[in-house]
């Protein structure tokens, strides 16, 4: 389970008057958000990051060597940028 700082500075773009302490959410704009939206903005974050760690690795996966040989046989490399665009289309 994510931490809830990174979940709230994700969502609200690390707005200021937002600060949580030991895992709790102690100040927040507005009041503190009931636990049903802390729990769906939980999974929220942790879907979008999932994504974005397998985006990460597949261009990771595209290394100066990958891209000479696409110069000879770009089969590979259109293949990368097709899954590399699935999971973008997630988000």
């Amino acid at each position: 389970m994510s931490n809830i700082g990174e979940v709230i500075g994700w969502k609200f773009s690390h707005q200021p008057g937002m600060v949580t302490r030991d895992g709790v959410i102690t100040e927040f704009p507005g009041g503190i958000p009931s636990q049903a939206d802390q729990d769906k903005w939980t999974a929220e974050y942790e879907t979008w990051k999932a994504i974005m760690d397998e985006i990460e690795r597949l261009e990771a996966e595209v290394t100066p060597r990958r891209i000479r040989d696409a110069f000879a046989d770009p089969a590979w490399m259109n293949a990368q940028e097709a899954k590399i665009k699935t999971e973008r289309d997630k988000l």
